[in-house]
C-alpha cells in the first residue's frame, strides 16, 4: 500500500454516487462533470479525425507508464486460468479472483502514475480505475464500466498527467491498449454484456471504438464507406488501421450468424452515406443510451474532479448543443408520460 501522508489533506475526495433516482439526471445533465466529459470526447474526436491507428504519432513518459500499468493487468489473466464451466454460458469464477488481484494492486498501480504534489487523489482515482474492467459480483461488463475508463482519462488530464499534446495518444495507443485488456477479460472469463439490449444495442460491450473510429474514417484515402464494413474481408484488412473497423472485426470473431440479425443496429447504420453523419449520429446516440440512461448513469461517481456541482457557463458549442438536446428530449418525454419511469436493470 502506497503512502500518502505528504499529501495535501482535504484536497481529494473518495468519490460518491450521486444519481440516485431519475430525478436526480437533470443536475447530472448540467454538472460540471458532464461539461468537462463531453468536451473531453469531442476533443479527443477532433485530434483523430483522418488519423490512421498505425500513424507514428507522439507518445509522452506518462502515457507509456499508463500502457505499461494495462499491460501488466492483463498479464494477470495467464495466472488466474478460467474455471470448467460445464453447462453455464456466462461469469466464469476465476474473473473474481483477477478482479481481487487488481483491487490489491490498484493504489500502488495509479500511484505510479501522479507526480508527487498529485500522489493524494490516489484515493479518488482507484474507484474509477476499479470500475473500469467489470463488476467482480456479476461478472459483467458494459458501456457504464467503458466510460469509467474514459472519466479516469478525464481525471488525469485534469490533474495534468496527461496533455493536449497526448490526445492522439490517448485514443489511438491507451484506449485501444484497453479495449485489448477488457476483451481478453470478456472472453476468457466469458463475461456477460452488462444491461445489453440484444440486437437493437450498437454492440454488446463498448461504443467508443465507433464514435472514434469514425472520426478516423473521414476523409480517408481508401474509398472506404459505411457500407464497406459489411464486408468481412475489407473489415480485416482495415482492423488494424482504424478502431471502428478493428471493433467490428471483434463482432465477426466472437458471434456468429448472419450480420444483419446480430448486430442490427450496425447494419443499419451502415446505409448513412458518411462518415461525417456517422460521427455525428453517434454523439448523439451515445449521449442517448448511455449518458441518458439511469440504469447506466446511477453508477457514476462523483467527487471533486469529476464534480456534480453545477456548470455556471457551457462555453463550448458542441456540449452546449448536446445538453439542450438532452433537456429537449426530457422534456418532451416528461410530458408525453407524465413523468420518467425508467428503472434500473
Amino acid at each position: 500500500m502506497c503512502s500518502n501522508a505528504s499529501a495535501p489533506k482535504g484536497l481529494y475526495v473518495v468519490p460518491q454516487r450521486e444519481i440516485k433516482s431519475v430525478f436526480d439526471i437533470n443536475k447530472w445533465y448540467h454538472s460540471k462533470a458532464y461539461a468537462g466529459y463531453m468536451g473531453m470526447i469531442h476533443e479527443l474526436n477532433n485530434s483523430v479525425k483522418g488519423v490512421l491507428t498505425t500513424e507514428d504519432i507522439p507518445i509522452s513518459g506518462n502515457v507509456m507508464e499508463a500502457i505499461d500499468i494495462l499491460d501488466i493487468i492483463q498479464k494477470w489473466t495467464l495466472e488466474y486460468v478460467p474455471e470448467e464451466m460445464k453447462e453455464q454460458r456466462f461469469g466464469n469464477k476465476s474473473y473474481r479472483k483477477w478482479h481481487e488481484r487488481l483491487t490489491q494492486e490498484a493504489d500502488d498501480l495509479i500511484y505510479s502514475l501522479l507526480p508527487t504534489e498529485k500522489k493524494g487523489a490516489v484515493q479518488e482515482l482507484v474507484p474509477y480505475f476499479l470500475d473500469s474492467f467489470g463488476n467482480a459480483t456479476r461478472i459483467d461488463y458494459g458501456s457504464g464500466h467503458e466510460a469509467s475508463f474514459l472519466v479516469l482519462m478525464f481525471c488525469l488530464r485534469q490533474l495534468g498527467v496527461f496533455t493536449e499534446d497526448d490526445n492522439r495518444a490517448l485514443v489511438l495507443r491507451i484506449f485501444l491498449k484497453y479495449l485489448r485488456v477488457v476483451r481478453c477479460l470478456q472472453v476468457t472469463y466469458r463475461m456477460e454484456p452488462a444491461g445489453s439490449r440484444g440486437v437493437h444495442a450498437l454492440d454488446d460491450f463498448q461504443f467508443m471504438p465507433f464514435l472514434w473510429g469514425s472520426a478516423q474514417l473521414i476523409g480517408n484515402k481508401k474509398h472506404l464507406v459505411p457500407e464497406s464494413y459489411l464486408n468481412a474481408e475489407t473489415v480485416a484488412l482495415h482492423a488494424p488501421k482504424n478502431l471502428f473497423f478493428d471493433a467490428v472485426q471483434y463482432i465477426n470473431e466472437t458471434k456468429t450468424g448472419p450480420f444483419h440479425e446480430h448486430s442490427n443496429q450496425l447494419w443499419n447504420i451502415s446505409a448513412v452515406q458518411t462518415w461525417e453523419k456517422v460521427n455525428s449520429g453517434m454523439f448523439k446516440m451515445y449521449e442517448a443510451e448511455v449518458l441518458k440512461k439511469f440504469p447506466v448513469v446511477q453508477h457514476f461517481l462523483f467527487g471533486s474532479i469529476f464534480s456534480i456541482q453545477p456548470v455556471k457557463e457551457i462555453t463550448d458549442s458542441n456540449v452546449l448543443e448536446s445538453a439542450t438536446e438532452l433537456q429537449q428530449q426530457q422534456n418532451e418525454g416528461t410530458s408525453a408520460n407524465g413523468g420518467t419511469n425508467e428503472s434500473a436493470s
